[in-house]
């Protein structure tokens, strides 16, 4: 026994309840301790040291669960990056949702996402800008985790319930008879859920009258003294003791939250669960699984547009914008006209001199540097524009293709990533300010037109002319319109929350010789220690070199005929991509193997998208050999209805101009390793070439590098040969994007 305050009680029931599962976590200490803090690289901060990671400090002493500080950084990020961020996330966590939800049903949506994540009213996916902070990663705070103590003597146990009370009642220098050694346990029970628990002999239990789960902190014979016997190498024959009558207790223990939530389900009529639901698995707290940071990263753009355009409000700007990019006829009334009509309707009156009045207060804005209020007032302005269209007052005008009219109908039920339309003003906008405005300042060059520090060619007219046709044969052979270096693509990634025991959203539980789908519940960081339920989202922005492709579209033409697409066209292939998209679906689903019963057809956008994905990580892989840069470290972003690709470089670390090192030093090699027939063959065998597809062992990489989890993926679209799974087993061999008869 030990002296604490409020009378003579045992440490074990000093807190009585449910011990916080986190520092901060929203329930209260009884005396709040600020945390330590300790600096690593951004990087680190924001994914290996992320707020909830279980850690130890060099030479193993002590173990210490990470919680987060304040450092709001949302004044030094620009509109547009915040806009993407927060676009990113909720397609992230709606995805999430979508994938757990079609393994597992029946799964509770509070199970599959986490509060700031979740609309409790719906049990849809919702991400509230108030209930996130943009945070820099600069340090994080650390507590003591698992409170939890044996003696290396005895193997006798204590326990805290926060550090608190660990510091009013230090661990005791006897124990029983002897000198104590006291170790924390470097075990913790671990769940789907996202909640980590200390080893515990005391199970939890559902109280049906009060709604709670409770936990009997005693034996069975009124002690409540355990040792732990750890000596086993594998936990399952680990076991507490108790030290009074003997009796042994196996490690088994149930997520008190799940417990609570599952338990009162079934009793309001829901679905009979089972204890493997609920039951919590021993992990040593240095396993992966106790800890995966979930984050994802973006191509940065100035302009607003690439968001703005994107909003109902903004349907007829998006019009006149991909009839411009597209060549697509449109038959827009002129200001002149617009003037007309408003200032001959009385209702109207006045409201073009506002409409004025708004553009060049947002012209203003802007030059003098201020984006929010120049967005606010072209928004004001749109929306007076918008209302004279839909009263009827001024006709919208008339785009040349009624394809691309009802694809911006549909859009919004799109799925964010492979959205078209959100691709190509996203590609207007990489073309313009990553290329162009680039090249201006040397921070961008054509490999066709280099300069000095790409290659020292420049200024020998003979070998730059033996450069260029030797560089130009082997782009023509690879179907390359364009090729451009980008040496400062600014790239953001930021890190928002983490999973437990799996980094998907689904856990695949063996139990009973079955295996059984678990939803794994997506988990937003700990509240930030400011007033509020902020919740901190860890931004680290980078400029990172890059490689842009343009695929010739009269090659791309060519090869979609010669393997029998339909309806394709003689020109303007990327307005035709639009007009026929159907949404491929968040999970692309119907490109999964269909093992050649029902198909699906050879499409125009399925094809293009096929055949540029497939490109993108044949130049990934051959990147990789020639620069040095790990596979994984290796991004890709697909422009399908402008042709186009983009590979960079996604780590934080200092860039050193590995890609441009590479073209110095390797560029025939670079581009001849990507049409070698030897790239072109599986590696693992036979099997794969005479299947078609693709596989790790030829042009898959990693889910966390793929854009689009390694489907819509095909050797076959670059050498020939069998069709996608997904296609009817009828269906003719493919004629290889590379095939000389192709090439023309």
């Amino acid at each position: 026994m030990v002296e604490g305050k409020g009378g003579n009680k045992d440490w074990r029931s000093g807190g009585g309840g449910r011990r916080p599962s986190a520092f901060g976590g929203g329930r209260s200490e009884p005396d709040r301790l600020e945390p330590p803090t300790m600096s690593r690289s951004r990087v680190q901060l924001a994914s290996s040291y992320a707020p909830g990671v279980l850690m130890t400090w060099e030479g193993g002493k002590g173990i210490c669960r990470t919680v987060p500080l304040a450092n709001d950084i949302t004044k030094e990020l620009r509109p547009t990056t915040i806009e993407l961020i927060y676009e990113n996330l909720r397609d992230f966590v709606t995805n999430w949702r979508e994938r757990a939800m079609k393994a597992v049903p029946d799964a509770l949506p509070e199970l599959v996402l986490d509060a700031p994540f979740l609309n409790s009213r719906t049990g849809e996916a919702n991400v509230e800008r108030s209930d996130f902070q943009m945070t820099g990663p600069d340090r994080v705070g650390y507590v003591p985790y698992p409170l939890l103590y044996r003696c290396g003597v005895c193997g006798s146990t204590r326990e805290y319930e926060s550090v608190a009370e660990q510091y009013r009642q230090p661990l005791p220098k006897k124990c029983h008879d002897h000198d104590a050694r006291w170790t924390q346990v470097d075990v913790v029970y671990a769940h789907w859920s996202g909640d980590i628990q200390p080893l515990s002999p005391f199970n939890f239990n559902y109280d049906a009258q009060s709604g709670e789960v409770r936990q009997i902190r005693m034996c069975t014979c009124g002690s409540n003294n355990f040792k732990l016997l750890n000596s086993a190498p594998v936990f399952s024959e680990w076991k507490y003791v108790c030290e009074d009558c003997g009796n042994s207790r196996t490690l088994k223990k149930a997520d008190p939250d799940v417990l609570a939530r599952l338990q009162a389900d079934q009793l309001a009529g829901g679905r009979t669960f089972q204890f493997v639901e609920v039951d919590m698995l021993p992990v040593s707290y240095r396993a992966n699984s106790t800890f995966y940071p979930q984050r994802t990263s973006f191509i940065e753009f100035q302009d607003s547009s690439v968001v703005d355009l994107m909003t109902p409000q903004r349907t007829g700007a998006l019009t006149a914008k991909l009839a411009q990019i597209h060549l697509i006829p449109f038959d827009e009334p002129t200001d002149d006209e617009i003037k007309e009509k408003v200032e001959a309707s009385p209702a109207h009156a006045g409201e073009w001199d506002d409409y004025l009045g708004f553009m060049a207060m947002a012209q203003r804005a802007d030059e003098s540097g201020r984006p929010d209020r120049a967005r606010n007032y072209r928004d004001q302005a749109t929306e007076l524009r918008e209302g004279w269209f839909a009263a009827g007052i001024v006709d919208r005008g008339r785009l040349g293709s009624p394809g691309v009219l009802r694809a911006i109908a549909l859009r919004e039920e799109w799925t964010r990533r492979y959205d078209p339309i959100r691709l190509t003003v996203q590609h207007d906008a990489f073309t313009r300010e990553h290329i162009d405005e680039a090249m201006s300042r040397h921070a961008a060059v054509d490999v066709m037109d280099p300069d000095i520090t790409l290659t020292d060619v420049v200024n020998d007219p003979e070998r730059r002319a033996r450069y260029q046709a030797a560089t130009g044969n082997l782009l023509a052979h690879l179907g390359v319109e364009r090729l451009v270096i980008v040496r400062g693509l600014p790239i953001c990634e930021f890190s928002f929350g983490y999973s437990r025991v799996s980094s998907t959203p689904v856990y695949k539980r063996e139990y009973q010789g079955q295996s059984i789908d678990m939803p794994v519940r997506l988990k937003a960081f700990d509240q930030l220690p400011i007033q509020g339920t902020k919740r901190p989202i860890y931004v680290t922005q980078q400029r990172n070199e890059a490689l842009y492709f343009k695929l010739d579209e009269a090659r791309v033409i060519r090869w979609l005929k010669a393997n029998g697409v339909s309806d394709v066209p003689d020109e303007a292939l990327g307005r035709v991509f639009l007009e026929r998209y159907e949404d491929f679906g968040p999970f692309l689903e119907i490109f999964k193997d269909r093992e050649g019963t029902g198909g699906y057809p050879r499409t125009v956008p399925a094809y293009v998208y096929l055949l540029l994905h497939t490109l993108s990580h044949q130049m990934m892989h051959s990147l990789a050999d020639t620069s040095g840069v790990d596979r994984d470290g290796i991004g890709e972003h697909i422009f399908p209805a402008n042709l186009a690709f983009v590979i960079y470089r996604k780590g934080m670390t200092p860039d050193l101009g590995n890609i441009s090192a590479m073209w110095r030093n390797h560029s025939d090699e670079f581009l001849r390793r990507a049409i070698d027939p030897r790239t072109l063959r599986c590696g693992s065998g036979s099997l794969c070439d005479a299947r078609g597809g693709a596989c790790p062992a030829c042009v898959m990489v990693s889910e966390v590098s793929c854009i689009a989890s390694n489907l819509l993926l095909s050797r076959a679209v670059l050498k020939g040969g069998r069709g996608p799974e997904w296609e009817p087993r009828a269906a003719p061999d493919l004629i290889g994007f590379l095939d000389p008869a192709v090439a023309g």
